[in-house]
């Protein structure tokens, strides 16, 4: 996904310009039609005039048409602009965002996790970029309903401190039956940078993640 911060892709043609010069040719070909057909009719049998007013009539609503969306085209983008600015105002706030991702940073990792249903075990794998297994985390909280700190510590199985980053978080809750329940992760980060692309905002958080708006949960 190409996105630019707080701004927008080149410009590119419009479905109502299209449609507009499409329009304005074909017109143009009427008219040439018409004016050949005037010149060359049989002057004792003259052309009926209602059907070609009738079909000029049509020309003219459908350049009415896409005209209206043209403008409602213009309309959109000054909104999504607006957007934009008005997106701008997160930068540096802390949110709260539905994430399959921590950030470690200093032995501090941002990375948190909410339970919707009962669970009696919950564990968690810590993945590395190259997709390694760097720590498993075993007998997790058990509380349901609210968010719960994932409390990595950075290191690794060994024990050993590995390195600052954006790392995956695998996590797996179980019932009192054996059976794997709903699990969901989060993290709680700072925006770093408002991303705007195909009419949507997107939040730039540490670790180079980029998110929708849809995607947080809360704000401070």
């Amino acid at each position: 996904m190409d996105v630019t911060a707080t701004g927008t892709a080149q410009p590119t043609e419009t479905a109502s310009a299209s449609s507009l010069s499409q329009l304005s040719e074909d017109y143009t070909r009427f008219l040439t039609l018409l004016t050949a057909q005037i010149e060359n009719q049989d002057p004792l049998a003259p052309m009926d005039s209602t059907q070609f007013v009738s079909q000029l009539a049509q020309l003219s609503q459908v350049e009415q048409a896409v005209k209206s969306n043209a403008n409602l085209e213009t309309l959109s983008a000054q909104f999504s602009g607006l957007s934009a600015v008005a997106g701008a105002s997160m930068i540096g706030h802390e949110v709260t965002v539905t994430s399959a991702k921590t950030m470690l940073d200093n032995g501090l990792s941002d990375g948190y996790y909410m339970l919707p249903t009962e669970a009696v075990d919950v564990s968690a794998q810590i993945v590395d970029p190259l997709d390694r297994v760097v720590r498993t985390l075993e007998a997790l909280p058990t509380t349901t309903g609210e968010l719960v700190e994932l409390g990595w510590d950075g290191k690794d199985d060994l024990g050993e401190d590995v390195l600052s980053g954006l790392y995956t978080v695998r996590l797996t809750a179980m019932n009192a039956e054996g059976d794997q329940v709903p699990a969901y992760t989060y993290r709680k980060t700072e925006v770093k940078e408002v991303l705007f692309a195909e009419g949507q905002l997107y939040y730039g958080l540490s670790g180079d993640e980029t998110i929708p708006t849809s995607s947080v949960l809360a704000v401070r």
